[in-house]
């Protein structure tokens, strides 16, 4: 299931209502999330950039 939605204008959100769990909290002086969302985007983030992943599917078409 896909957690963001795309805008009109190209950003994105994601809907609260989409989310299994989520967590806030301080550590080190900053407000971090953890869940489902936060790990979702770590594992694309180690994939590549966007614009790397999309140079490698120009290479592939």
């Amino acid at each position: 299931m896909r957690l963001t939605r795309k805008n009109p204008n190209g950003s994105y959100r994601i809907p609260m209502c989409t989310q299994k769990t989520i967590r806030m909290e301080w550590q080190q002086e900053e407000l971090n999330v953890f869940g489902e969302v936060a790990n979702l985007l770590g594992e694309y983030e180690d994939l590549g950039t966007p614009k790397e992943l999309r140079e490698l599917l120009k290479q592939k078409r």
